[in-house]
């Protein structure tokens, strides 16, 4: 089970990390915009204009847009925590059957390249 479940991450991380860079970049930001208020806004500060939304406790989309490997972060960050129990992506069992502390959401590879398309335009020089 565990095995199983380290394979099915591994494998959708490789996925999403052979896409080249400019592709990645081009999802569809407005999509993904939608995706981060709907989901991720119920723990991060995911835009400059609703500052106060989210968690204090949690990085905002600007702070980890921001970092040297941003990319990575936004790429995987269903498998970091504690995403894996609330994220759920298609085909993939979720790594518990403890219930989840929030209502959990399914995410697509396209709607992280969505999200990771959004978060690219948070950055600043």
């Amino acid at each position: 089970m565990v095995f199983a479940r380290l394979f099915s991450l591994a494998f959708v991380t490789i996925a999403l990390l052979a896409v080249p860079a400019p592709a990645a970049a081009g999802g569809d930001v407005e999509n993904g915009r939608r995706l981060a208020e709907k989901h991720c806004q119920r723990c991060h500060v995911v835009s400059r204009e609703r500052r106060f939304a989210g968690i204090g406790s949690t990085p905002s989309f600007m702070l980890l847009a921001g970092l040297g490997d941003w990319r990575d972060r936004f790429l995987t960050f269903f498998e970091r925590r504690p995403h894996p129990v609330f994220v759920r992506l298609p085909g993939v069992a979720p790594p518990t059957n403890d219930p989840p502390p929030i209502v959990p959401f399914e995410v697509t590879a396209e709607g992280v390249e969505d999200i990771l398309a959004y978060a690219a335009t948070l950055r600043t020089e």
